[in-house]
């Protein structure tokens, strides 16, 4: 077959391989509204990337919000409870600000939930699907996670304000260790504190390797069952034979209002940016008021288009030429003839300028014929 896949843009090539993936673990397609109630938003901008939301109020006088989110839809519209799981996945545009350019910017994300009982398999189901998303955009790709119950446990010891733990986090998150060393002392964290609060900083990369450092200085029970979860998931992914494409990063930390248990990120070669990010989101449920616990992870396609393509050597492998007198239903076989045959196919009155084509046939009364000595 000619007709290639791979000349398609890379997010148009990835949600096509995406879909089929996702549906035969039995995700079934999400859409929501383009414009939903902003109350929804308002009550919950902790959990967007940016609290800015575009806003206008409706002729019946409610008060809308341009999808920033599409979780948080999810998460509201959904029936599913701890007896009954959903598993949507989704190709969405949320528009969301742009911090680096004090601008509104249009996201498009593809992704998928899972909502209800989220069990140990539930997890390393959707983390080797996350991997398998990052493998369909390049080999080279990177899947880095952590487990926040093991950074919260070491914090269960601290009796720190809030304040003090959000800037503590955040200098974790950038991996500042001169600020994060700053933040400890501001918040009167002792030496070892200290010690153990930068070692944590630190680890990241192979995986058993990051795992042996981290009990080394687990020191309560909330710890090392994080550890032991960690350990239990990276035997599974082993077993399918993706464990190295998965590396433990401590540092990945989301909201603690929204956020628990395994968090991840993803990245491929050539973007210096995360492409993926996802997580547990129990927390979040509960405060909606739904009884159910929450997995899902978002691929940002937007990112994918810094990606080199390569440009195919044909735009067409044939072109028809055809005159005005000729029977239309018979051009219309000839033309089906040659798609089936494998190519693509354009039939013409006359050669657009700059259009690549491999083989050219001209079409008149007598039927199709090769025109040789042409490119």
């Amino acid at each position: 077959m000619k007709l290639q896949i791979e000349s398609l843009r890379p997010e148009e090539r990835v949600t096509l391989q995406l879909r089929g993936l996702y549906e035969a673990y039995g995700y079934k397609k999400y859409r929501m509204s383009r414009f939903e109630e902003y109350s929804l938003y308002a009550a919950n901008k902790k959990f967007l990337a940016g609290e800015n939301v575009i806003t206008f109020t409706d002729l019946d006088g409610r008060l809308l919000a341009l999808k920033p989110d599409v979780t948080l839809s999810i998460a509201k519209n959904t029936k599913a409870n701890r007896e009954n799981r959903e598993k949507p996945y989704y190709i969405e545009n949320v528009y969301r600000e742009s911090k680096e350019s004090h601008t509104y910017k249009e996201i498009n994300q593809m992704g998928l939930e899972v909502i209800g009982n989220v069990d140990r398999y539930t997890i390393i189901e959707v983390l080797s699907l996350a991997e398998r998303s990052l493998n369909a955009i390049s080999a080279q790709s990177i899947l880095s996670m952590s487990n926040m119950d093991f950074v919260l446990g070491f914090f269960e010891e601290l009796n720190l304000e809030e304040e003090s733990i959000r800037k503590i986090f955040n200098c974790l998150r950038k991996k500042n260790e001169n600020e994060l060393e700053k933040a400890g002392k501001e918040a009167k964290l002792s030496d070892a504190e200290l010690k153990i609060l930068s070692k944590i900083a630190g680890m990241c990369g192979d995986f058993q390797k990051t795992l042996s450092e981290a009990k080394e200085i687990a020191i309560n029970n909330t710890m090392r069952a994080a550890l032991e979860e960690l350990s239990e998931i990276y035997k599974a992914l082993r077993i399918l034979s993706i464990g190295k494409k998965i590396q433990l990063d401590f540092s990945i930390i989301n909201d603690t209002d929204y956020y628990n248990g395994i968090v991840f990120k993803g990245y491929v070669a050539g973007i210096p940016r995360s492409v993926l990010a996802g997580g547990e989101y129990s927390v979040m449920m509960e405060k909606m008021g739904r009884d159910a616990d929450a997995i899902g992870f978002a691929l940002y396609l937007n990112e994918l288009q810094s990606l080199s393509t390569t440009r195919p050597l044909y735009d067409v492998e044939a072109i028809v030429l055809y005159g005005e007198e000729i029977d239309c239903g018979k051009l219309a076989l000839s033309v089906r003839k040659l798609k089936n045959e494998g190519n693509r196919v354009i039939a013409l009155k006359k050669i657009t300028e700059g259009l690549r084509y491999e083989k050219l046939y001209r079409f008149s009364q007598e039927g199709l014929k090769e025109v040789t000595g042409q490119c």
